[in-house]
């Protein structure tokens, strides 16, 4: 008796008329008569399916949270209001650097802007021109900011707040200079 390779079964969706009803949906077995002798490499593959995963937000979508988080810090009079709006951007160019697609969604959201000026796509400083009101945060403050966020994402612990961070190393300013004098 020869080994026999049988492919798997698979689901077929048809259309079946019930009665005087309209046509249900149903799914029916069909098993594929695929037979031939064992090989060391099969010819065949069988498929698996992909994991579910959860519908990733838009770039829109995650700026306007980061926008929301700039009314608040504007709304706001606390001197460490700023590092509401900090966290949030910093918190979607994390997540932008996780899914390696920082550059290329840095390169989109300029696209949305009606009047982006030609600049190098660091996601930090995009994702600030994007959401902060210009008049603000001038280019010097979103370069500031972008260095002390490109600071914090290369020394920050994986455990600790960005605020905690940041004043741990002596403020805005310090983490710049820091970001500045970094070797190479």
């Amino acid at each position: 008796m020869a080994d026999t390779l049988v492919k798997p079964v698979e689901a077929v969706p048809s259309t079946a008329a019930v009665g005087n009803g309209p046509a249900q949906q149903t799914t029916q077995l069909v098993q594929r008569g695929v037979v031939r002798p064992l090989s060391p490499r099969p010819t065949t593959r069988i498929h698996t399916a992909k994991p579910f995963l959860p519908e990733q937000p838009g770039i829109e979508t995650e700026l306007a949270e980061v926008r929301k988080a700039w009314r608040v810090y504007r709304g706001t009079n606390s001197r460490d209001a700023v590092y509401i709006y900090l966290s949030k951007v910093f918190q979607v160019v994390t997540r932008w650097r996780r899914l390696n697609c920082a550059v290329k969604n840095s390169r989109a959201a300029l696209r949305l802007q009606h009047d982006a000026p030609q600049m190098k796509p660091e996601p930090f400083c995009v994702v600030i021109y994007c959401t902060s009101d210009l008049e603000v945060a001038d280019g010097k403050t979103r370069s500031k900011w972008s260095r002390v966020l490109r600071y914090a994402r290369r020394a920050k612990p994986g455990d600790q707040r960005l605020t905690d961070f940041i004043k741990s190393k002596g403020g805005l300013n310090e983490c710049a200079r820091r970001f500045a004098r970094r070797p190479g």
